[in-house]
């Protein structure tokens, strides 16, 4: 199938790119990232690339050959101080399938990712629905945008967005996530440092404390090392998202 040798050639490309990034091999991509690519590519949900993300941390002070710009040294001082995960500056050693839309620039909320109709739809059916609620300061966003968007909703305490992405695809919602903080700074080293030219945030998936979550990747604070915090049911015109889609081994 021409589609299945597209996302082999790439997972090639990634595997070479990670080996370059770190200096060591990495494992093969499973079987099930295949056929997951060809569902996302079937219902016309998102771009996504294979990636994989090696077993590997950051430590601070630490660079790696591929390593374009630091880790923000707010993480270490959150660490520290136990306000993320312990690990939040470590990759997990899997392979993902990232979606790799582009973010866009901020226009008073109004912006819009350059979204497949069918993934429009199910925003705006979960905003009908009431499972993205649509408070008045966020009536100016529009229906289908990633933006105002809670994480409690996208993959937190009720999942709304990503458990109906899971059943689109007939996959676990667990597999189904916002990256971490470190797989994003990651991703954009590696191949994507559009994610850090933005002058919006996107929501990562880490725990910060009791409520809240982090989220990064603005161009004025940071770029892709970028991060701050905000409460888990809080909803921004600025902060939009992307998922990941994990296939640990």
């Amino acid at each position: 199938m021409a589609v299945e040798a597209d996302v082999e050639k790439l997972a090639k490309a990634q595997s070479d790119a990670s080996t370059n990034f770190f200096g060591a091999d990495i494992q093969n991509p499973p079987t099930q990232l295949f056929e997951v690519a060809e569902k996302i590519r079937t219902e016309k949900l998102f771009k996504v690339e294979p990636i994989y993300l090696p077993q590997r941390s950051f430590p601070e002070g630490t660079t790696y050959p591929g390593q374009k710009v630091p880790m923000s040294p707010n993480l270490y001082r959150y660490i520290k101080e136990k306000w993320v995960d312990k690990d939040a500056n470590s990759l997990p050693g899997q392979w993902v399938l990232m979606d790799v839309t582009k973010r866009p620039n901020y226009k008073d909320g109004k912006q819009m990712y350059p979204d497949t109709p069918r993934f429009k739809s199910i925003l705006a059916g979960l905003r009908e629905q009431h499972q993205i609620e649509v408070p008045d300061w966020c009536k100016h966003i529009p229906t289908e945008s990633r933006f105002g968007v809670s994480p409690d909703e996208i993959d937190g305490r009720f999942s709304h967005v990503s458990k109906e992405v899971a059943k689109v695809l007939s996959i676990e919602p667990e597999t189904v996530t916002t990256p971490s903080y470190a797989a994003f700074y990651y991703v954009g080293n590696l191949s994507h440092p559009e994610f850090g030219t933005a002058d919006t945030s996107e929501w990562f998936r880490n725990s910060f404390g009791a409520g809240r979550r982090p989220g990064g990747g603005r161009s004025l604070f940071g770029g892709l090392s970028g991060v701050g915090d905000w409460g888990s049911a809080d909803r921004n015109g600025g902060i939009g998202f992307r998922f990941q889609f994990s296939f640990p081994q």
